[in-house]
């Protein structure tokens, strides 16, 4: 005959059926704290992609703006202003060309103090070249707190843009066509 109770199941002992409830609550806690560190991280990963981006943006934007003056100042035929007219910065010059986008003959950089933002304004005639601050033209850079020319006796223009978390972008230009 056999033993029956070599075959029976063994049944667990007292405590060892499951996890208590105070290793629950430690797991969770340290789940918990867990998680928060890794949230936190996420976090500023993506604020500072984010921050990476905007400064892409703002870079791209000045760099184009920087590009389009310095050719369009380039190929000036004659510069008329390149200072500041009561501590506003302005630029103002003759094309050599014009074209079929832009048939203007005068071009006038300025900065608007009241938007910050740097315009590009364009005219037919000397005598209509606007030498006040206004909003009217095509914005070309954002965020800018300083523009200026200078040296226009040495035939050279700097142009700096300056935006507000202090980083710049410059060019130095020196019109092909000036004084023909």
């Amino acid at each position: 005959m056999l033993n029956k109770k070599k075959y029976r199941r063994k049944s667990p002992q007292v405590g060892e059926a499951g996890f208590t409830l105070i290793e629950m609550i430690i797991v969770i806690v340290l789940a918990s704290i867990l998680g928060i560190f890794v949230f936190g991280v996420l976090t500023k990963c993506l604020v500072a992609q984010r921050d990476m981006q905007l400064r892409k943006e703002r870079n791209d934007e000045a760099i184009q703006s920087l590009e389009k003056m310095n050719r369009e100042v380039r190929e000036a035929k004659d510069i008329i202003f390149a200072g500041n007219i009561s501590g506003v910065p302005l630029l103002v010059f003759e094309k050599n060309i014009t074209s079929s986008v832009d048939p203007n003959r005068f071009i006038k950089y300025v900065l608007d103090a009241s938007t910050n933002n740097l315009l590009r304004l364009s005219v037919a005639d000397s005598a209509s070249i606007p030498w006040t601050v206004h909003t009217a033209g095509d914005v070309i850079a954002t965020d800018v707190s300083f523009f200026w020319g200078k040296n226009v006796s040495l035939q050279k223009i700097n142009i700096q843009l300056e935006f507000t978390d202090g980083s710049d972008w410059q060019t130095h230009v020196f019109p092909r066509n000036y004084g023909l």
